[in-house]
C-alpha cells in the first residue's frame, strides 16, 4: 500500500493514526524479541494499521486485533480477530499477550479495567497511540498501574498533534 511507504505521516480513511513507514518501523522496534510473541491491538477497528505492522515482522510475532463488530475488519486474517460484547466489554485473549496496543482509545476506563481485571503475567508493555491533547485523560491510568514507566517517543513518523507513548514495568 502505498501509503505505508511514506516517510510523512499519510492519512487514510481506514486508521484514526496518520501512518508512516517511520512510524509502523518504530512500532517493529519496540516489540519484545523471543518466541510467539503475542501483540493484542485492542480497538483494530479495520486491522489496517496491525496488518501493516504485521507485515514488517517475522512469524514469530502474532499479531491480533479486539473489536466490537466483525464488520469492521478490513485488513486482518479472521483467526487474528477476537470480539467483544461492547466498548466497555474485555478481551479474555489479554491476559495471554506481551503487548497491547491501543490506537484512539475512546476511554480511559477501559485500560484501567483491563490493567484492573486481567492477570498480565506475560504482559511486558502497553503502547498508547493518539492525539497529544488525549494524553492528560490517560496518563493518570498508566502511573498507577504496575506499568508506570512511561517513555514518550519522539520524531516517531507520527503526525505533529499524534503521539507514542510507551508503559512497561519499573525495572
Amino acid at each position: 500500500m502505498s501509503f505505508a511507504s511514506s516517510v510523512e505521516p499519510k492519512h487514510h480513511p481506514d486508521c484514526c493514526m496518520a501512518i508512516s513507514q517511520p512510524l509502523l518501523h518504530n512500532l517493529a522496534n519496540l516489540l519484545p524479541h523471543g518466541p510467539a510473541i503475542s501483540v493484542l491491538s485492542i480497538g483494530s477497528g479495520t486491522g489496517l494499521l496491525e496488518s501493516l505492522l504485521s507485515d514488517l515482522l517475522d512469524n514469530s510475532y502474532d499479531v491480533c486485533g479486539v473489536e466490537v463488530s466483525p464488520n469492521v475488519n478490513k485488513y486482518l486474517p479472521e483467526q487474528n480477530m477476537f470480539f467483544v460484547g461492547g466498548t466497555w466489554d474485555l478481551c479474555s485473549q489479554a491476559g495471554r499477550s506481551h503487548v497491547w496496543i491501543f490506537t484512539y482509545p475512546r476511554e480511559p476506563k477501559l485500560i484501567k479495567q483491563y490493567l484492573e481485571l486481567h492477570d498480565h503475567v506475560n504482559l511486558s508493555k502497553i503502547i498508547w497511540l493518539g492525539p497529544k491533547m488525549d494524553w492528560q485523560d490517560y496518563e493518570g491510568v498508566f502511573s498507577s498501574s504496575r506499568l508506570s514507566r512511561l517513555t514518550t517517543l519522539k520524531d516517531c513518523g507520527a503526525a505533529a498533534y499524534e503521539m507514542i507513548v510507551v508503559a512497561e514495568p519499573e525495572p
